[in-house]
């Protein structure tokens, strides 16, 4: 009876090993399969990505293509030279919706060139707490000492800005996060509208940004933020008396710096965004070349989904 009870013993543990072996390899089998499935769902999403920042970057050029067509000599003496102040245009491309915006930086505000009362201006217009004391920040950062005596004399910077002002022109408009006193809330608004490009001392009303627009026409701050976060539609008149006539300053047709700013999206909902400011020389060997390419958020999401059905870019 002892002897068989052993027996008994040894089988139900050897069967405890072959259960316990069988969910090992259950759970190997299980975890294999799942990181397969994320690999396979990882791969695809990326696939995905680089199909859509390819097909934006094929609109961008697209895009260069059109202006430069426009800058020939048989289209340059239309009386109307289009405007681009950014606002969206759909098509489709490559099995794709795309959103292309086309913005002139004559437009925008050059942070090298604007004259101090432009920049207090625009920046009393975007809600600035103290716009004359950062408008006099920005030219201190902008403008090279004189002497060394006038730098040995500059005051310590305060203590949110551990560096002292740059003294030379601005390299990107990123560089504002470095001016006294910017705070991060009015820098996000400022960035898509000022640009180091323009080298012009006013702003082309015609295609300014919206919210610069009405930042310089003396429109409310609400009004202004709100033009900010959704620029297009808007109901804005390009004449309005409001809009100080010594800041106007039209753009000239026959070359000029444009920002380039393209959307596509995929049914599956994955989207990529290029943007570029390029510069036109359209009677150079080379007819353009590019300035800056850089990261930028989707912010055409919300027409996407009818971009499918549109006419080809």
């Amino acid at each position: 009876m002892t002897h068989g009870r052993k027996i008994a013993e040894r089988k139900g543990f050897a069967l405890l090993i072959v259960i316990f072996g069988l969910g090992v390899i259950i759970l190997l089998m299980t975890s294999f399969m799942a990181t397969a499935r994320l690999r396979l769902r990882s791969a695809v999403d990326n696939s995905a990505s680089i199909k859509t920042r390819l097909i934006a970057e094929g609109a961008v050029n697209l895009a260069i293509f059109g202006l430069i067509a426009e800058q020939r000599p048989s289209n340059t003496q239309q009386a109307e030279p289009p405007v681009y102040d950014g606002s969206p245009r759909l098509c489709s491309l490559a099995g794709a919706a795309v959103a292309i915006s086309i913005e002139d930086e004559s437009g925008k505000l050059d942070l090298n060139a604007a004259s101090p009362q432009l920049l207090e201006t625009a920046l009393r217009g975007f809600g600035a707490p103290d716009p004359s004391a950062l408008s006099r920040a920005i030219i201190a950062f902008r403008e090279a000492q004189t002497s060394e005596f006038a730098r040995l004399a500059a005051p310590p910077p305060s203590s949110d800005r551990p560096f002292a002002p740059k003294h030379a022109p601005f390299q990107t408009a990123l560089e504002l996060d470095q001016v006294e006193g910017m705070e991060p809330q009015l820098l996000r608004a400022l960035l898509p509208v000022v640009t180091i490009h323009s080298h012009s001392v006013g702003v082309d009303a015609r295609a300014a940004p919206p919210a610069l627009f009405a930042a310089l026409a003396r429109y409310s701050a609400t009004d202004v933020l709100a033009l900010s976060a959704k620029p297009f539609p808007n109901s804005l008149d390009r004449r309005d008396p409001r809009f100080p006539q010594e800041y106007r300053q039209n753009g000239v047709f026959g070359g000029g710096t444009y920002s380039i700013h393209a959307e596509a999206a995929l049914l599956n909902g994955a989207i990529g965004v290029v943007e570029m400011v390029v510069t036109l020389r359209p009677n150079e060997r080379l007819p353009f070349t590019v300035l800056e390419t850089r990261r930028a958020p989707a912010r055409n999401q919300s027409l996407l989904g009818a971009g499918v059905a549109a006419a080809p870019c």
